[in-house]
């Protein structure tokens, strides 16, 4: 039998202490083993590579219109965790009209969704002063994120929504990036 591993779990004929070479074929079990293995081999890969295979992604953004802007983004998904990267490099034609909201690749676990939970982080570049902005993605639903900015008032540190002022103006070259990791059910 050909291995159908990873899409579903091999069924395999467990011969018992009185069954004959021929019953399961024993050159068939040796068989079937390897081919599992084989796919299991090739499902984690060798050498350095990160277990799972990235996969091209493209969210559906709220507030946000790309232009003539780039987006690129990928994730990948490990056991019951998506690792969920991207990036949205600004152009002329580029717009913000509001808080930007992210629709994420596999939808997030209700219990941390549930939560509001902070998925990540964020980063946003003003290219005309070269000055970095860091702050926190986070969801409080299981089909997007919001994109967030860390500012103080008082002691604190806050969150803020990313709109078309915060963390700046937003202008060609300007560049927003996020690296999140969150649970599925």
């Amino acid at each position: 039998m050909a291995s159908t591993y990873p899409t579903t779990i091999d069924a395999f004929t467990n011969p018992t202490t009185s069954s004959l070479l021929t019953s399961p074929s024993h050159a068939g079990q040796h068989a079937d083993i390897n081919d599992a293995m084989e796919a299991v081999q090739t499902k984690l890969a060798i050498g350095n590579t990160v277990i799972g295979t990235y996969i091209s992604y493209t969210p559906t953004l709220t507030n946000l219109t790309i232009g003539n802007g780039t987006l690129t983004s990928s994730y990948c998904r490990v056991n019951n965790l998506i690792h969920f990267q991207g990036k949205i490099l600004f152009g002329s034609t580029t717009s913000v009209t509001g808080s930007v909201q992210v629709t994420v690749p596999v939808s997030i676990s209700t219990t941390q969704s549930s939560q509001g939970t902070a998925l990540g982080t964020n980063t946003f570049y003003d290219t005309s002063v070269g000055t970095w902005y860091l702050g926190i993605a986070s969801s409080n639903v299981a089909a997007r994120f919001f994109p967030g900015i860390q500012y103080t008032n008082g002691a604190f540190a806050q969150f803020g929504n990313m709109d078309a002022t915060t963390p700046m103006t937003w202008a060609t070259g300007d560049y927003y990036t996020w690296n999140l990791i969150y649970k599925v059910d």
